[in-house]
């Protein structure tokens, strides 16, 4: 009987994110899967090297972990290990990457990948950062003018050399404008892998915003350009009725007033 189990939605968000490297949905779904699920790991210290690196191997498939003993000599012990520690002991020993499911060399697989570790901690800390802010006290039981949101955007510099955002948009048969917002991810995946919206923007190096409602009329830093936006469209693709997912610019102005 063994110490450990697989979780077979970390392994689906790994092979996701293997294939569909830069996306934003899988990105983000796999970072959540490694908060929620643990890794079957070594307890005792140890790395491989291989390539000049000394890489610590955690598997999320049985299959993965049975070819690992196969090809190892030294006894083992593997337990399930929450991720993050395993992000722990590679800084604590000076480790270079995190290897998931190694393979035999000259062998490949869809759920094998090794991860650097600077490269592994901005990943981490950016995805961690916005599920905070979406899922966790920054949103959760907040009022709509408060809590956080998911906006698309195109960012580009000016001649003065500001920051200026153009924003997606969904539009109504009469031509009025409204900046589609998202408060979860399983919406803003509706959009984001929608043939005529999220594929167009990825395409374009769209920018996932990570803001709150007032940030649209009155950002921090650089300008958006918001001409004919009439308001926003709050998960659109949820909603029964379009028009009750509508927030125009007033009504907006008038939220923001009443929590101030």
């Amino acid at each position: 009987m063994t110490d450990y189990q697989f979780s077979p939605e970390l392994d689906e968000r790994l092979r996701d994110f293997i294939a569909h490297s830069g996306n934003f949905v899988a990105d983000i779904g796999f970072v959540h899967a490694l908060h929620a699920y643990p890794v079957v790991g070594i307890a005792e210290p140890f790395a491989l090297p291989i390539e000049d690196k000394n890489v610590i191997p955690v598997f999320t498939t049985a299959a993965a972990l049975a070819n690992f003993q196969e090809r190892v000599t030294e006894p083992l012990t593997f337990v399930n290990q929450p991720f993050m520690s395993v992000v722990d002991k590679l800084f604590a020993q000076e480790f270079d990457a995190i290897a998931f499911n190694l393979q035999p060399a000259g062998q490949d697989s869809d759920n094998a990948i090794m991860l650097g570790r600077s490269d592994l901690v901005a990943f981490l800390n950016y995805y961690t950062d916005v599920l905070n802010k979406l899922l966790g006290s920054a949103s959760q039981g907040k009022t709509v003018a408060d809590r956080y949101y998911l906006m698309p955007a195109f960012v580009r510099t000016t001649a003065e050399g500001e920051t200026a955002r153009i924003f997606a948009t969904l539009s109504k048969p009469n031509g009025e404008s409204f900046v589609p917002v998202f408060s979860n991810i399983l919406s803003f995946a509706k959009w984001y892998n929608h043939a005529d919206f999220g594929v167009p923007f990825q395409e374009h190096d769209g920018l996932v915003l990570v803001w709150q409602l007032k940030d649209l009329q009155a950002p921090s830093t650089g300008i958006n350009e918001l001409e004919d936006v009439l308001g926003v469209a709050v998960d659109p693709f949820d909603a029964v009725d379009y028009e009750k997912s509508v927030i125009l610019w007033e009504a907006l102005s008038d939220l923001d007033g009443a929590n101030g």
